[in-house]
């Protein structure tokens, strides 16, 4: 990441300038997915009308690929997490906190230089 300084108006302002990897060719060589992670149920009884999922606030979720340094993102609090991949299929799990089960979808697949979104679901164990 670079930072450049912009001057407006007499006052300097840092401005964080993101360059994307790229080949001879101008294509990217990353992938960003960005999407939520909701955990499910969120009580005992689900009721009509009722939301019956949550966010998951502060999991950490771990993308591992053969070759490529695995990559963690912790979720916001409303659950919403973003991160830059390498293209190609990674397993998902979660890292913290321990004990919770596998994320549905189990496994993600990312294409360079675009942008998906993906909901991630956990079952929270409540029945």
């Amino acid at each position: 990441m670079l930072a450049r300084r912009w001057v407006w108006g007499g006052s300097t302002a840092a401005l964080a300038v993101a360059v994307a990897v790229g080949t001879a060719g101008g294509a990217t060589r990353t992938a960003r997915l960005s999407g939520f992670v909701l955990s499910a149920p969120a009580t005992p009884v689900c009721m009509p009308r009722v939301p019956c999922m949550r966010p998951a606030a502060g999991v950490v979720l771990a993308f591992r690929r053969v070759g490529v340094v695995p990559t963690r993102v912790r979720t916001a609090r409303d659950g919403s997490y973003h991160v830059l991949l390498a293209p190609g299929t990674y397993a998902v799990r979660v890292a913290e906190p321990l004990g919770v089960r596998r994320p549905k979808p189990a496994t993600v697949t990312v294409s360079a230089g675009h942008m998906k979104r993906v909901t991630f679901y956990l079952d929270s164990g409540i029945r």
